[in-house]
């Protein structure tokens, strides 16, 4: 009963000085705010896009660059190349030393239906990969199911679409043996994948990684057999020439512009698949290839984002400034403070002579901070969800889900309010507490 009589008085209190108050409430606002937007953003930017398996998908880069110039230098160093040759990549996919192995390549296309005229047909993206890709990166099924190990082979015409896709296509009804145009090829539909939308998208490199994937997938040997390269769009890199630019050449030549990734039956299996890399490079070695010094790394999930500079340290810089910004606005709240309660002095005088104690005095005003607080935490989470969305349709690119604040964030920010205007009005509390009865008294 008493907290809530305090209360009732720290409500009485914000209503008799209006101004101050909707300072005090607008200032602490305002910083939890602008730290919530930033904490957002940064959180779901460097999130782990596939936390129940991380530790154990790996990334695959080999030392296959020119014997007479590094890859690149950053910091000083030697860096590995991200993506692997055809050659390579068709070696360790024979091999399959690991629990699952697939290419990742994009490229883009037309498409429509059988019902549909070239005219209405889109140009699309596409992800090339093998069948292993859909299991080791937990890619939902609406409907039918991956391709076979032998379609892998082959290279056959075979399409996977996503949901958006198949309903503008088929009005959302299963399509799985109904047939698309891929360019001038009738590719038979085998699976529709459900809503998905992993963040940060890793698979493709930092340039895609807050993009949503891309809607089509397809076998990666079909992207071989039919040619359907595009430097532009896959951004290979050639330290050789090539030749008479057939794709038979291509194919055999040092280019790389894969790139692949393995899942492990577990994470201390790690250093095992690795003994094999090396292995495979001194191989390659003896038949007169990988001239450089043997630099073969492999990185798991997380430290592939750091490796590809999607995750750095300075994108939390952000953060750290606006925790400042939070904490000017504290400060400026608690001097805020200080001006109310010293000018409740006599107040306080009076409820001390009839037989207050500083601590009854103290819960008066902890409860005037903690309410301050709860106003200050609800409009400053709805600040923050008017700056995300109005940094969602900023960047109108970017998935949405990206800039949506989650419950717990939400519960956070409430709870951050109340933390940080309590501790910060402490002092003003203290202050008000230690108010003398008798001098107050005098000036009344």
């Amino acid at each position: 009963m008493l907290i809530g009589y305090y209360f009732k008085l720290a409500w009485l209190s914000l209503k008799k000085t209006p101004l101050l108050s909707i300072l005090m409430i607008g200032t602490i606002a305002m910083g939890i705010a602008a730290t919530m937007i930033t904490s957002t953003v940064s959180i779901m930017m460097a999130q782990d896009p596939l936390p129940e398996k991380s530790e154990r998908v790996f990334s695959v880069r080999l030392s296959s660059w020119s014997p007479d110039k590094a890859y690149q230098l950053a910091k000083g160093e030697e860096v590995i190349p991200p993506m692997l040759t055809y050659m390579d990549t068709m070696n360790l996919l024979e091999d399959s030393k690991g629990l699952r192995q697939s290419a990742a390549v994009m490229y883009k296309s037309m498409v429509r239906s059988e019902s549909q005229t070239d005219k209405e047909a889109k140009m699309l993206r596409f992800n090339s990969v093998n069948n292993d890709f859909f299991t080791m990166f937990n890619v939902p099924f609406l409907y039918g199911a991956p391709w076979s190990d032998q379609a892998d082979r082959e290279g056959a015409a075979l399409v996977i679409l996503d949901r958006q896709t198949n309903d503008r296509l088929f009005s959302g009804a299963n399509s799985v043996g109904q047939h698309v145009y891929i360019g001038k090829h009738l590719a038979r539909i085998v699976g529709v994948i459900d809503s998905w939308s992993p963040l940060p998208q890793v698979f493709h490199g930092p340039h895609h990684a807050h993009n949503l994937p891309f809607p089509l997938f397809t076998p990666f040997q079909f992207q071989v057999n039919n040619n359907l390269l595009s430097k532009g769009e896959m951004g290979w890199q050639c330290w050789a020439p090539l030749g008479d630019g057939t794709l038979e050449t291509f194919l055999a030549s040092e280019c790389v512009w894969i790139r692949y990734w393995v899942e492990l039956e577990a994470a201390m299996h790690r250093g095992d698949y690795m003994d094999y890399i090396n292995a495979y490079v001194e191989e390659q070695k003896r038949g007169g290839r990988f001239a450089r010094e043997n630099l073969s790394k492999i990185f798991n999930i997380n430290e592939s984002l750091i490796e590809d500079h999607v995750v750095e340290d300075d994108d939390f810089i952000a953060v750290w400034l606006a925790a400042a910004f939070l904490v000017a606005c504290l400060l400026n709240c608690m001097g805020l403070m200080l001006i109310k309660f010293y000018g409740k002095g006599a107040e306080v005088g009076l409820r001390r002579a009839v037989g207050a104690s500083k601590q009854h005095i103290a819960l008066q005003f902890g409860c005037e901070t903690v309410l301050i607080g709860i106003l200050g935490g609800f409009l400053g989470l709805a600040l923050a969800q008017l700056g995300l969305r109005i940094t969602a349709d900023i960047f109108a690119h970017l998935p949405a889900g990206l800039m949506q604040m989650s419950f717990p964030l939400v519960v956070m920010t409430v709870v951050l309010a109340v933390l940080c205007s309590t501790l910060f009005g402490l002092w003003p509390i203290y202050r008000a507490a230690q108010t003398q009865p008798s001098a107050q008294l005098k000036s009344l």
